[in-house]
């Protein structure tokens, strides 16, 4: 039987993590992020933000080496992972670097704007099959996952997929009306052949655990999230969320999905859905968690 439910304030803040008074930034943490290239910097940025915003205690980026400039004048709160590169986008060489450092933290994204270059597939195969830890996979990973997917069954970590319906299409080979008009059983059949939790984007996202037992459709947001960089945004935020849920991807991507939408609500009452940015959303996550905190 599915337990099929959506978050509202009240569900929210039932699942939105404790503040303990006697802690340090190690209490809350430690999530890798795996992103960007030279075409694709400010992923970065957004996806770091996201997860200080929800409350981890410490982020490192890992990132080719021939951003560095960039990226660390851009950035300064989490700490830098400068990984070997080649043409603008992560080297093969840097899997030993990863594999020695990837179990150190409580939570791992792969994908935002890392290109799509051969060597991304082998990476992200190594992760899959070496991490245990939580996995999150997001944009140019899925793009590579969608040829080796099948190393998910052999995976010894938690892992969630967040698609968009085109990234869904290339990852079952339908095309994108397919699964727009079946989007529940595709993201159920997905998740009980590959063990993995699924967070399929769009008009009422949905997110299922591994088991597809529990499902939750999310009913915030509004067109204000259809823009580049607010995938990053949001992979962030459920990265900052799963170590203080005790690594459970499920809750931190429903709770994530569900502040998601509501930053791009409140901001859109201002500036419109137009004119909403995904920097406007990660500036505006402390308000919504306020929001909740502060319910009856």
């Amino acid at each position: 039987m599915i337990n099929k439910f959506s978050l509202d304030k009240k569900k929210a803040k039932e699942i939105l993590p404790k503040r303990p008074k006697n802690a340090n930034k190690g209490t809350f943490g430690r999530a890798l992020i795996i992103a960007g290239s030279r075409k694709m910097v400010g992923c970065c940025e957004l996806a770091v933000s996201g997860a200080f915003r929800c409350g981890v205690g410490l982020v490192t980026l890992a990132f080719p080496d021939c951003i560095y400039d960039t990226v660390t004048l851009r950035l300064t709160e989490n700490t830098f992972m400068p990984l070997p590169s080649h043409n603008g986008e992560l080297s093969k060489e840097c899997i030993t670097e990863l594999l020695n450092e990837v179990n150190n933290f409580d939570v791992v994204v792969f994908g935002c704007g890392l290109g799509r270059c051969s060597d991304i597939k082998e990476i992200l195969g190594e992760l899959i099959l070496k991490s245990r830890k939580p996995l999150i996979i997001d944009a140019d990973g899925l793009n590579a996952l969608a040829e080796i997917k099948e190393a998910l069954k052999s995976a010894e970590c938690d892992i969630l997929l967040t698609p968009h319906p085109g990234e869904m299409s290339r990852l079952i080979k339908r095309d994108v009306d397919y699964i727009e008009k079946n989007r529940e059983k595709v993201v159920n059949e997905f998740c009980k052949e590959y063990n993995v939790n699924v967070l399929l984007k769009g008009n009422n996202t949905i997110i299922s655990d591994s088991s597809a037992t529990s499902v939750c459709i999310n009913k915030t947001g509004n067109t204000g999230l259809s823009k580049g960089g607010s995938g990053d945004l949001l992979s962030g935020m459920i990265a900052g969320f799963t170590p203080s849920l005790k690594g459970d991807l499920f809750k931190a991507a429903s709770l994530g999905a569900y502040i998601h939408g509501k930053t791009s609500e409140m901001v859109s009452e201002e500036l419109t859905e137009f004119s909403t940015l995904p920097t406007d959303c990660s500036r505006t996550i402390g308000k919504v968690i306020k929001s909740i905190i502060e319910s009856e």
